[in-house]
């Protein structure tokens, strides 16, 4: 297969239809000698910021002089954003390449074994990753959870260093459960006996996942307990998440949310021995953590493209939505923005808007191009009037960002948000091919 092939091969599979569990990838990867379990590992859950954490992680372990490997999800352009080594996508070539080669081994196995079938599709992408990067032989690689923890396709992890869990809120909730309990006790469910997990989550979800821990036996880190933004980094020194926020580096994480994932992301490593023990390979300062920090790129996630005078942010539910008003705030007092909005059919849209909206915003309603069904433009727009906001309706995402861009005055921002479906319109219209396109427009 070449690249086109491989993705429609991807999306042609199967999403996990059955009872959910982990049988069916346990068993394959035994059969080609669990490559999950032979490297080291970080495992990062939680509603929102998991993407991020993972990315920190990543940009500050490569400062430490190590070889390290990311698996993430969604991807934003391309199918090959979600396989990272030393901060570099894996080739179009090599990811046809591996794709196919699994592809034969997944078909062989459900011809094998016709009560469980061949591997799904987030199943199939989660087996490329454990054996590309395990071929690679890295020093480390960081795994973020697909959805949910509990019967995850990385949950096949037998022994990470550390596990992470920013945060629980309600989403995906025909999945996960209806309640914050529920939803916190499938995140929960990577947590493994004696290995810590580090978590920002509030109650109630704090107390499931600190419940959960106590069972295995596993070391729990309450973030919440960081003093007043000071992140202690060793026995001397500690680190300012104010310094991190803002400090000088163009490709930093911007929001304000962040501070909870920097937490997260430096308590992780301090779990796992990565700021005292040298046995890794590389060594990790206090110097290395503030590089790491600044030079860390994460597309959509509030990534400010001041040239254009555009806010890309990926949030697609209440959490995020909230999160993103706050960091606006911050970030630009006063101002009136302009929204290019759309989200799918399965997220409250208009409580959405309700966290975003300020009286005398202006929204462009629009719907994704895109197979899942989407939230209607109409009640969309119908909803940010009704909370002050002015609203016009858009037939296609691209049209709704030309005519923000006509509307908007001086140095108002268009805030692009929604879904990253709606975000991947608005860069793609900006002439983004993938995603380090965005590195050239900060």
């Amino acid at each position: 297969m070449n690249y086109q092939e491989t993705v429609a091969y991807i999306e042609s599979l199967s999403p996990t239809l059955e009872r959910p569990s982990l049988r069916r990838i346990e068993a394959f990867l035994s059969e080609i000698g669990s490559p999950q379990n032979a490297i080291k590992a970080l495992h990062i859950g939680g509603t929102n910021g998991k993407g991020s954490t993972v990315a920190m992680l990543d940009s500050i372990l490569r400062k430490g002089n190590l070889k390290v490997a990311r698996f993430t999800g969604p991807h934003l352009l391309r199918w090959n954003e979600r396989f990272h080594i030393d901060g570099k996508p894996i080739s179009d070539s090599e990811f046809a390449r591996r794709a196919t080669a699994l592809r034969e081994a997944s078909e062989k196995f459900g011809k094998n074994n016709p009560a469980i079938g061949p591997l799904t599709w987030f199943e199939f992408l989660t087996a490329l990753a454990f054996i590309f990067f395990a071929e690679e032989n890295v020093d480390v690689a960081v795994y973020e959870v697909g959805l949910g923890g509990r019967f995850d396709a990385t949950n096949v992890i037998a022994e990470p260093m550390a596990t992470g869990i920013t945060n629980v809120s309600l989403d995906h909730m025909q999945i996960l459960g209806e309640t914050i309990e529920e939803i916190a006790f499938e995140k929960a469910g990577i947590i493994k006996a004696k290995t810590p997990v580090v978590t920002s989550a509030e109650p109630p979800a704090l107390a499931i996942i600190q419940a959960r821990a106590k069972e295995l036996n596993a070391p729990c880190v309450d973030c919440h307990k960081s003093s007043a933004g000071e992140i202690q980094v060793d026995d001397h020194s500690s680190i300012s998440c104010a310094e991190i926020l803002l400090g000088t580096g163009d490709n930093r994480m911007r929001g304000s949310y962040q501070r909870d994932n920097v937490t997260v992301a430096i308590e992780m490593l301090k779990s796992a021995h990565f700021l005292k023990d040298r046995s890794y390979g590389g060594t990790l300062s206090l110097p290395a953590i503030r590089e790491g920090l600044k030079d860390v790129y994460w597309p959509a996630r509030f990534q400010i493209l001041p040239r254009q005078g555009v806010i890309l942010e990926g949030a697609h539910n209440l959490a995020g939505a909230k999160a993103l008003r706050s960091s606006l705030d911050q970030t630009f007092p006063q101002e009136k923005m302009h929204f290019v909005f759309a989200c799918y059919a399965n997220k409250d849209g208009a409580a959405m808007l309700e966290s975003l909206l300020r009286p005398g915003d202006i929204v462009y309603a629009s719907q994704a191009d895109f197979p899942r069904a989407s939230y209607p433009k109409a009640a969309l727009a119908k909803c940010a009037e009704r909370l002050g906001a002015r609203a016009s309706i858009h037939d296609t995402i691209a049209e709704a960002f030309e005519e923000a861009e006509k509307r908007r005055q001086g140095s108002q921002q268009i805030v692009v948000t929604g879904s990253f479906a709606t975000v991947k319109a608005v860069v793609t219209k900006l002439g983004w091919q993938t995603v380090e396109d965005g590195l050239k427009q900060i």
